[in-house]
């Protein structure tokens, strides 16, 4: 069982609240609506809050941004200073904090349960990848010794967690963006919840609703090439290779398979929906690196789960396990 305790891929975009109204075959509804902007773990971010006073919206939207912040610091590759980079410099981290142990802990559980397939540790073999691609002169994928001597720190049961330390192993460094903004979303959706609203959907690189909209209708959730999934509960998370290319040609994309150090081949996108917006993201990752006879594998352990899938020629493949009610796609 997956732990559910709640994370560049910008496949699935959300309809504005006008906009879903009127596709979802409703009339917006006559109080005002309102949405926020901003970034998180990198992503562009928002909030959309539907039948809510503006001023109400702006009042948490400033307990939300400080949220966001604390978690950056914690756990983002992009703040020198975060938790998760100090870290990566100095293989040790002395009590660590509550969200960074839990995030951890769900990336350790995510591994174990896909036997590797999500493995955090795969920061070597984007390091590495980013260093080839980096020189002018070189042409093509990184060859074999390359990514070899990558490989050699790639192992998430190298690392250690306590209650009061995290320790690596040599060489190596962690990634977190593989369910990062999953779980950002999932804190920020417990902070509102513990507001008392609803009526909203987080979107901040993965989205989680709120519950419906006020009139009862799902949010619509746009995907590329496929029909919209209509979302009343839950989160929605998606991996593509496409999401972040490397190379001038294209030639690798972020997503690697940590047993062969290259960039996956099987799927063009893999959208997961999952109570847990972390959960979900976790396993969009890990998926997206699987094959379908893996996928397959794993599916009689999964629970609350539905998988879509588009392969590389296009071909629409749809899994589910007891999914939530509210959601169809």
């Amino acid at each position: 069982m997956l732990p559910v305790h709640p994370t560049r891929r910008r496949a699935i975009t959300i309809f504005a609240a006008a906009a879903a109204g009127a596709v979802a075959g409703h009339a917006r509804p006559a109080t005002a609506d309102y949405e926020w902007r901003g970034t998180a773990m990198g992503a562009d971010a928002r909030i959309l809050f539907n039948g809510i006073a503006a001023e109400t919206a702006r009042e948490v939207v400033d307990l939300v941004e400080a949220e966001i912040e604390r978690l950056e610091n914690a756990l983002s590759l992009f703040r020198d200073a975060s938790e998760l980079r100090r870290l990566n410099r100095e293989g040790r981290l002395e009590e660590p904090s509550g969200d960074l142990h839990r995030a951890l802990a769900l990336a350790l559980g995510v591994a174990d349960f896909t036997n590797g397939l999500f493995d955090p540790t795969v920061q070597a073999l984007w390091e590495a990848h980013v260093d080839w691609f980096g020189n002018r002169n070189h042409t093509g994928l990184p060859p074999d010794d390359v990514i070899a001597l990558a490989r050699q720190t790639v192992d998430w049961r190298r690392i250690r967690l306590a209650r009061d330390a995290l320790r690596l192993g040599d060489g190596q460094r962690l990634t977190l963006n593989g369910l990062g903004q999953g779980y950002v979303t999932d804190r920020v959706v417990e902070l509102l919840a513990a507001k008392g609203l609803t009526n909203i959907l987080v979107d901040l690189g993965e989205q989680r609703a709120l519950t419906p909209r006020r009139d009862g209708s799902p949010w619509l959730v746009a995907r590329r090439d496929a029909a919209p999934i209509r979302l009343a509960r839950g989160a929605l998370a998606t991996s593509e290779g496409s999401g972040c290319v490397l190379g001038a040609d294209g030639a690798a994309h972020h997503l690697f398979d940590p047993r062969s150090g290259r960039s996956a081949a099987h799927w063009r996108t893999i959208t997961v929906h999952h109570a847990s917006a972390a959960v979900a993201d976790a396993l969009s990752t890990a998926l997206s690196i699987a094959s379908a006879d893996e996928i397959r594998t794993l599916l009689p352990r999964l629970e609350d789960v539905t998988i879509w899938a588009v392969d590389m020629d296009g071909r629409r493949l749809r899994w589910s396990k007891a999914p939530y009610d509210g959601i169809a796609g």
